[in-house]
């Protein structure tokens, strides 16, 4: 007989299978891979499978790791076993371990029968299915996806509630019912999808929420099954919009039976909904048997969920409206942070254009040349973060409190390192008391300051504007450069530099925001006498930023006075 043992590095096949008596030394060749059968115990009823065997992916041992594999027969009713039946386990570290072949396969085969094989077979692994719930459910959507299929997931924009019917909206081509009881919110998300939502069309979902994480064995599998719990959840009229659909214009509408709770969702598209017309053919809402419901794939987007993933409860800065006057090279990405950490208002006046010359430090780049900066970061962030409403405003900031005033904003943000704006803001917070954060950089970034005052802290003291007299640098007249044109001056720094100054200044915007600050004070980021040296030898730290000369960088704090 030929000989069939195949030899990888210093892996001796023969001689494993000495010490793992469940090991077959007979190597066979499939898509790329050197593969060996493993023998299999005798199975309780109802805990086979067909067939297991060790895979060894081309170019191992040198690239890649070993992986057990097993039969098709075991996906969806095993746990911890992939949508292409490798089992997802600990045991091959890998060819950054050093370790020999032999011994990563020993270490592998050994994790498969103590991790794995054992603990299936005595019922120990059973309560794993909920610990990986939605990868099984991404399995079982994958096995009933079709390349036509014109709806293929659901977004939820807001967090759970109690069991309702709620209008929601499809976008087509896109594929996506977004779950939003304010049609505002599903405008913003529609904007967000772009070309990919040329359409929108009617959908009717019921949000059922759940306690439990489903599994394989406890999902829904037949329209019995969700009538039930639809009957269970729902009071009658509700069910009937569900079950027993109007039409209209001898169309239906498109319904949806959605199960979740803060950590997972699951949804199944109910069979009977309209055609869709798509790239010039129809396109049937379901492909399956006219009784079976489609399963679909759930992504939470509600700023609850996205924003730090419940890091801090996000539901008051929902209800925030923030002020930020200047929408410059801090300005710009301090909003950006302010959306992603899920403020859900925020007004953003800034009269200027944006220019070349700031590509580099901007949060807009060269597609937004010569467009307002205002309008174009609203556009830009809304894109992205459809929570966030974004106001944007071409008018002087001076004009803009003059006409709108401080009431219902919640925290002013200036921005702009203009006198005249720090002046109006001290002018409209008299009338109306608000909170303030001040917040600039100096040239270079060799400091950034955020100077945070509650509502009834004033910042101006007898008409006296105190920046030039809080900052850590003593500057020489000749730091701020010259453009060709009048008054075209201008601060020298890298985008790299000022991320700090960003940081800084979101940092205390959010914790003044969320009510963390009770007294006046101002923060401020410093370098060391080593940047500053890198820049200019005439440059020194003021007595009360001396602390940071020996570091690259120091934040220090200090109450306003």
């Amino acid at each position: 007989m030929p000989d069939t043992t195949v030899r990888l590095g210093n892996f001796d096949p023969e001689r494993l299978a000495e010490d793992f008596p469940g090991f077959i030394p007979v190597a066979e060749e499939r898509n790329g891979a050197t593969c060996y059968r493993l023998r299999l115990p005798s199975f309780p009823q109802g805990r086979e499978f067909e067939a297991a065997e060790l895979v060894l992916p081309r170019g191992f041992p040198d690239q890649f790791a070993a992986r057990i594999r097993l039969s098709s027969d075991a996906v969806l009713r095993l746990p911890h076993v992939e949508k292409d039946g490798f089992l997802c386990i600990d045991g091959d570290p890998g060819p950054s371990s050093g370790a020999s072949a032999d011994d990563r396969i020993y270490w592998l085969l050994d994790a498969f029968e103590k991790k794995f094989l054992r603990p299936w077979l005595l019922g120990e692994l059973d309560d794993d299915f909920a610990k990986e719930a939605l990868d099984y459910w991404r399995i079982y959507v994958d096995q009933h996806a079709h390349p036509e299929d014109a709806i293929n997931s659901v977004w939820i924009a807001e967090p759970p509630c109690e069991a309702r019917v709620v209008d929601c909206a499809l976008f087509t081509p896109a594929g996506i019912i977004a779950v939003h009881a304010e049609h505002r919110v599903l405008g913003r998300i529609r904007h967000s999808l772009g070309a990919t939502a040329k359409q929108e069309l009617r959908a009717v979902v019921a949000d059922i929420p759940i306690d439990n994480a489903l599994t394989p064995q406890t999902w829904p599998q037949s329209m019995d099954d969700l009538r039930f719990i639809l009957n269970g959840r729902l009071p009658e009229p509700d069910c009937k919009k569900m079950l027993e659909p109007r039409r209209r214009n001898g169309r239906t509408h498109h319904r949806v039976v959605l199960l979740r709770n803060p950590a997972f969702g699951f949804a199944y598209l109910l069979p009977g909904g309209p055609t869709i017309q798509a790239g010039g053919k129809k396109k049937q809402r379901a492909r399956l048997p006219s009784k079976s419901p489609r399963p679909l794939n759930v992504s939470r987007i509600d700023a609850s969920w996205i924003v730090g993933r419940d890091q801090h409860p996000v539901g008051l800065r929902q209800s925030v409206r923030v002020l930020v006057l200047g929408a410059g090279a801090l300005g710009s990405p301090v909003v950006d942070q302010l959306a992603k950490a899920g403020i859900g208002h925020i007004d953003l006046v800034d009269p200027q254009n944006m220019v070349a010359e700031n590509v580099g430090r901007h949060l807009l780049g060269a597609e937004s040349i010569q467009s307002s900066k205002a309008i174009s970061i609203a556009q830009r962030i809304e894109t992205g973060q459809p929570h966030t409403s974004i106001t944007p405003s071409v008018q002087p900031a001076e004009v803009w409190l003059r006409e709108q005033g401080l009431g219902g904003v919640d925290a002013v943000l200036d921005l702009t390192g203009e006198p005249d704006v720090r002046w109006a803001v001290e002018k409209a917070r008299k009338e109306i008391p608000c909170a303030l954060l001040i917040g600039w950089l100096e040239p270079y970034v060799a400091a950034a300051h955020a100077c945070v005052l509650p509502a009834g802290v004033e910042w101006m003291r007898d008409g006296d504007d105190p920046m030039v007299h809080l900052e850590a640098v003593e500057w020489p007249s000749d730091v701020m450069q010259q453009q060709p044109g009048c008054s075209s001056r201008f601060q020298s720094y890298t985008a790299a530099a000022a991320a700090h100054a960003v940081a800084l200044v979101a940092e205390q915007a959010l914790a003044l925001i969320d009510g963390e600050i009770q007294e006046a004070r101002i923060v401020s980021w410093i370098r060391g006498k080593r940047f500053l040296s890198a820049h200019r030898d005439d440059l020194i730290l003021r007595e009360w930023a001396h602390p940071a000369a020996e570091y690259d960088g120091l934040v220090l704090e200090r109450p306003f006075k």
